[in-house]
C-alpha cells in the first residue's frame, strides 16, 4: 500500500480524501513533521491552480528535508460567487473565518442573483510528476443556515444537480460525493494515475 501524505489541516477534506484513495490502495495520512502540519506560504494570486502548483512545491521539499517516501497531495478549493465577481474565491478560507455564513449571507441579502460554483484543484506528487485534477461543482447560495453536516460553505451552497434542492450540509459525505467539486478533481487525478 502506498503511503500519500495531504498537506491539509481541514479534517474534512482529509476524510474526503480518505475515503476516496483507500480503496485505490493507498494509505492516506496528513502530512505532518514533529507532529505538525507544515506550514506553507500560499501565494495571493487568484488562480487555483497557481496556489496548488506553489503548495505541491513546498510540500515536497518537505518531504524530502523530512527524509520520508510518499506520495503527496495538497488541494485548493474556493466558492465563487458570481453576484461577487467570484469573490470570496481562493480566499475562501480567511474570508469564511472572518464573516462567518451569515455574514456571507447578508452581503447577499438583496441579491436575486444568487448563482455561485465551488471550484477545487487538487495536485499529487507521485514521486516523479506533478499532476493535477481540477472539477467544479455549480449551484447557488442559499437564503439560510441548512444542514450540520460537511464543512465550510456546505449549509449555504446547494448543487445545480440535485433535484431535492438541499445544500451540501444536508447531505451524508456519500450524497455530497456525487455532485463535489473535490470528488471530481480527485478523479481527474485518478484517471490520469490511471
Amino acid at each position: 500500500m502506498t503511503r500519500l501524505l495531504f498537506l491539509t489541516g481541514n479534517a474534512g477534506k482529509l476524510a474526503e480524501a480518505t475515503q476516496f484513495f483507500a480503496p485505490l490502495g493507498y494509505q492516506v495520512e496528513q502530512f505532518l513533521i514533529d507532529g505538525e502540519v507544515p506550514s506553507v506560504i500560499e501565494p495571493q494570486a487568484d488562480d487555483l491552480r497557481f496556489v496548488a502548483e506553489s503548495k505541491i512545491e513546498q510540500a515536497v521539499a518537505y518531504l524530502y528535508a523530512s527524509g520520508q517516501k510518499a506520495a503527496v497531495l495538497v488541494e485548493d478549493a474556493g466558492l465563487f460567487i458570481d453576484q461577487l465577481d467570484g469573490f470570496p474565491g481562493v480566499y475562501s478560507a480567511s474570508i469564511l473565518k472572518q464573516l462567518g455564513l451569515l455574514g456571507i449571507l447578508k452581503v447577499m441579502s438583496d441579491s436575486n442573483n444568487r448563482g455561485a460554483e465551488f471550484r477545487a484543484c487538487a495536485a499529487l506528487w507521485d514521486g516523479q510528476q506533478i499532476i493535477f485534477g481540477e472539477g467544479i461543482c455549480r449551484g447557488s447560495i442559499t437564503e439560510e443556515i441548512l444542514g450540520d453536516r460537511g464543512f465550510g460553505y456546505d449549509p449555504i451552497f446547494t448543487p445545480e444537480d440535485d433535484d431535492t434542492g438541499r445544500t451540501f450540509g444536508e447531505m451524508s459525505r456519500a450524497e455530497k460525493g456525487v455532485f463535489s467539486h473535490r470528488e471530481k478533481a480527485l478523479k481527474s487525478l485518478k484517471n490520469q494515475l490511471d
